[in-house]
């Protein structure tokens, strides 16, 4: 299992023009989330530093698994994306993923596992904030994985 730090911290909210997409299951996520970053950018370009605050959201929905990937965005509404508004978080357990998304999995487990040793509970959708997700190898990209949680 992935050897991560985790703390519990508030999230903030936060306005995001994304894309949203489910899929059938896990295998396909790769396939939506980077086309979507992709797509969005080329909306709104780098418009103060948009680009700088990008963020996944993951949550299972009836048919599937909700993707949600854009940026942090204070901008109109325009065609391509939509306005999607996260909402504060009193609680969340975040650690830090290091290098590529092949292995992420093994850092989401450390994460659900140490919630489940805290006597905690998952009270809405994951996040993924990309704090560098720059090189085509992914070996130096850190990702900041937040659960939001409640006392069990």
């Amino acid at each position: 299992m992935s050897q991560i730090e985790i703390i519990e911290k508030p999230l903030p909210a936060v306005r995001l023009a994304a894309r949203r997409t489910v899929v059938a299951d896990q295998p396909e996520v790769a396939s939506v989330v980077g086309p979507s970053f992709d797509a969005v950018s080329q909306i709104i370009g780098d418009e103060r530093g948009t680009l700088e605050t990008p963020v996944a959201l993951y949550e299972t929905v009836e048919d599937g698994l909700q993707v949600i990937a854009g940026y942090a965005y204070t901008g109109p509404a325009r065609d391509g994306f939509e306005i999607i508004e996260l909402p504060a978080v009193e609680n969340a357990v975040c650690g830090v993923h290091l290098g590529s998304m092949e292995h992420i999995a093994e850092s989401w487990q450390a994460l659900h596992a140490e919630i489940f040793a805290r006597g905690l509970v998952h009270s809405g959708p994951c996040r993924e904030l990309y704090v560098r997700a720059i090189s085509e190898d992914q070996s130096d990209w850190v990702t900041e994985l937040q659960q939001p949680v409640r006392r069990g």
